[in-house]
């Protein structure tokens, strides 16, 4: 029998399931027995859960996706290996680095039909849902991380839609089913994403507690408002939706949903905000300032942290060469909190590794808090920042862009954009993407920003200048990714 490698991706997703005793099969162990999976609410936070647990594979956000081949790319971290030394080349052809992109293609859609396979219980279950708005999240959450996990696909396979709007590669993927996929245009997969991040954002909007202006006690089954920016919250979707809209070139949009989000800063008492700027002195342990995270992935002791040490600590890889040219005042935090100098140069040793604790996250039931590890970045505020900055410059608005960047940039005890005089245009843009660099460092996002502006030209880590051509910010499609296999 025929199956694409969407069939295929099913399989481990109802056996890691049943790991977690999150399916039962009948007599046969052949079928999955969805009726009496998804008998109770407890099952579909399950099943939501189990989503998160795919993200954090190392072979996506918990690796491949961040720390690893994507900060290569990005030219942050001096290669140390062949495959580190192709990724940032942005060799994707290679032979050892296109396995690996094949095993995160694989693990990427793992999420998306875990999802799907929520999405459809979801939609047709006649489960009565214990606490008020729990559905709502749920089915939220899950349809905005189909749209995430999808984005990034095209972000990494299509080129961008300035280049080729009407480039057919990927599928969107809706359907927990085995029938093959089709290959849609770049702009038919923004539709789908758009859609679903609209969709997620007006169920959120009704019940997520990230939106109510104070704390309130926790019962069994309800969803914890200090732990929203460990799931998809509101402002989450809202801040990968002005991602979407600044990837369309849709500047408008791009900036209107990134106000969203920092409305929260802006308007919600400051004893009640769950993501804020971190500014000098008020961070203690949270080496990663976490606090600037609207979205991150949880992690356990022994994943991101763990991977962390492992290469800036027991192998030494250091940053770029150039780390003093991107932070070139001392008095940056970022700079101060997240590197350590390693022989002649740096290691970004403290940002994500061990030496991290994130407090005042969780309590035990004697109101204790309990410290987490680094968590995984996805999305935070320097970003939507950055977003809205850009925007509004594209549109003409150049004044207000740079006091965007002012304000940002005084959380961090810089002043780069304040000095900066008779600031044009095209000088915005390129102080845009110097703050990106200083922001995002570590986190896999610089990649994808300069596919987007399609930049020609850049620095790798030993200082040295690369052309680079807009084909090579496109990654080469799986082989099997449609081929039918036996």
């Amino acid at each position: 029998m025929k199956k694409t490698i969407f069939s295929l991706i099913l399989l481990p997703v109802a056996v890691l399931s049943s790991c977690n005793s999150y399916f039962d099969k009948t007599g046969d162990e052949q079928q999955i027995t969805d009726k009496k999976f998804f008998h109770d609410d407890a099952a579909f936070v399950n099943a939501l859960t189990d989503c998160y647990n795919l993200m954090r594979s190392r072979n996506l956000y918990g690796g491949t996706l961040t720390l690893e081949m994507m900060e290569f790319a990005n030219q942050d971290m001096a290669p140390h290996d062949a495959i580190t030394m192709a990724a940032s080349q942005l060799n994707f052809s290679d032979a050892a680095l296109s396995a690996r992109i094949d095993s995160m293609t694989h693990a990427a859609y793992r999420v998306v039909m875990a999802c799907n396979k929520l999405i459809s219980e979801g939609e047709r279950t006649k489960v009565v849902f214990t606490h008020p708005g729990q559905k709502n999240i749920i089915m939220g959450e899950a349809y905005a991380l189909r749209a995430a996990v999808q984005f990034d696909l095209l972000r990494l396979f299509h080129p961008a839609p300035a280049t080729d709007a009407g480039y057919r590669g990927l599928p969107y993927l809706t359907k927990f089913d085995t029938k093959a996929p089709e290959a849609l245009a770049t702009t038919e997969i923004l539709q789908h994403v758009n859609a679903d991040l609209e969709h997620a954002a007006q169920l959120l909007k009704t019940a997520d507690p990230i939106l109510k202006p104070r704390y309130t006690t926790v019962s069994m089954g309800e969803f914890d408002r200090r732990l929203r920016t460990f799931q998809m919250n509101y402002y989450a979707v809202k801040a990968v939706q002005a991602r979407v809209a600044l990837w369309q070139g849709n500047y408008a949009a791009a900036a209107t949903q990134a106000d969203s989000v920092l409305q929260h800063v802006q308007n919600m008492p400051s004893r009640y905000r769950l993501f804020y700027w971190v500014t000098p002195g008020h961070y203690g342990s949270d080496f990663s300032f976490s606090r600037e995270y609207i979205f991150a992935i949880a992690s356990k002791p022994d994943g991101f942290a763990r991977l962390s040490d492992d290469m800036f600590k027991q192998r030494g890889i250091q940053t770029t060469s150039i780390l003093r040219n991107i932070y070139a005042n001392s008095s940056d935090i970022r700079y101060r909190a997240w590197f350590r100098q390693h022989g002649s140069g740096y290691a970004m040793s403290n940002k994500f590794g061990s030496a991290t604790l994130l407090a005042d996250y969780v309590y035990s039931a004697s109101a204790t808090a309990t410290n987490l590890p680094a968590a995984i970045p996805y999305i935070k505020l320097g970003e939507v920042m950055l977003i809205k900055a850009e925007a509004l410059n594209e549109q003409g608005h150049t004044s207000e862009a740079l006091s965007c960047l002012e304000e940002m940039q005084g959380y961090k005890d810089v002043s780069y954009a304040h000095r900066a005089t008779g600031v044009t245009k095209d000088m915005l843009r390129e102080m845009i993407v110097d703050e990106a660099r200083r922001d995002l460092f570590g986190e896999g996002q610089l990649f994808y920003l300069y596919k987007r502006i399609g930049l020609t030209s850049l620095q790798a880590a030993d200082g040295s200048m690369r052309t680079v051509n807009a084909s090579q910010y496109t990654l080469p499609l799986p082989a099997d990714l449609y081929k039918a296999v036996e």
